[in-house]
């Protein structure tokens, strides 16, 4: 029942026989062939991703960027007195930096306004303006412009004294100033005519008000043409300061101010006395009992903004 089965071995070694064998020679060149595929598909793959990164730049440069600023522009204005910045900027603005000429640099802070539309004053004689806009994204772009006067019309300069007590207007002309005016916030009007003889150049010195107040000074030429400027100012009155005697005994010193005082100041026969003032006080007082005899006296006092009383003297016998 067991059946033994036969192998044919004959034709298994004819196909052996057959059969090239791999010497080292041939396994060198399959391995020299693999380096080589693989080393072109690693150039290949670098090529693609440098052709990415290349054509990435490319689409970037051709894709119209969106420009800082849309449109700005600075225009001047001899007649007023000011320039106007104004325009777009896409991203919104941080912040405005100007300067004139090579004088420190001033900033206007923003909160991200896409529109612009700020005025500053234009100083007298030429001048060039740098204005520096800065972006939310802290990118920046300046503009440069010069101003040149124009020598047909008037030319008005403002000044303040160090205590702040009082405002100098300067108005010249070319030819001849027909009158200047001044006006403070709504209020009345104010004409100074020039010195005959001095028609050319207009001086004046006006009492300035305490806090911030807008000055108007408006300058005419013998040629009808008109310069106004308008220019915030803050300013002091300065203080009062007396004495007066109180039921003989005593003296009382004073001193009262709009803005607030610093201190009050008096002397007695040469000896000199401060009341420093807290929080500013608009009044302040202080009582000097005195005894039988001559005595010699001044008072004075300070404002928060520096601005000193005008001297008081006074004598008493008691």
């Amino acid at each position: 029942m067991n059946q033994i089965l036969a192998v044919d071995e004959g034709p298994k070694k004819q196909r052996d026989a057959k059969m090239p064998s791999k010497t080292p020679a041939d396994i060198r060149k399959v391995i020299k062939v693999f380096c080589i595929l693989t080393i072109l598909f690693g150039i290949a793959i670098t090529g693609q991703g440098v052709y990415a990164l290349v054509n990435n730049f490319s689409t970037d440069a051709d894709v119209p960027k969106q420009t800082m600023q849309d449109n700005i522009t600075i225009t001047g204005d001899n007649t007023t007195g000011k320039v106007t910045i104004s325009g777009t900027v896409a991203n919104g603005v941080s912040q405005i930096r100007y300067r004139w000429n090579e004088e420190e640099e001033q900033t206007i802070s923003k909160n991200g306004e896409t529109e612009i539309n700020e005025e500053i004053d234009l100083p007298v004689g030429n001048n060039t303006l740098t204005v520096i806009i800065v972006d939310m994204r802290a990118k920046e772009e300046e503009y440069t412009q010069e101003f040149k006067e124009d020598p047909t019309l008037p030319q008005i300069a403002l000044g303040t004294n160090e205590d702040g007590t009082k405002i100098r207007i300067v108005a010249k002309d070319t030819v001849a100033l027909s009158y200047i005016t001044y006006q403070w916030d709504d209020g009345e009007v104010q004409t100074i005519n020039p010195t005959p003889g001095s028609e050319a150049q207009i001086e004046q010195e006006i009492v300035a008000l305490g806090g911030t107040h807008t000055l108007t000074v408006t300058a005419v030429n013998t040629s009808g043409k008109t310069v106004t400027k308008t220019q915030e100012v803050q300013g002091t009155s300065k203080p009062l300061a007396g004495a007066r005697v109180e039921d003989q005994a005593h003296i009382i010193f004073y001193a009262t101010d709009t803005d607030g005082l610093a201190n009050l100041k008096f002397t007695i026969n040469g000896q000199e006395y401060i009341l420093p003032a807290e929080g500013a006080p608009k009044e302040l007082e202080y009582s000097f009992e005195v005894k039988p005899g001559h005595y010699s006296m001044t008072v004075t006092a300070e404002n928060i903004y520096g601005a000193v009383a005008d001297t008081q003297e006074f004598v008493y016998d008691y």
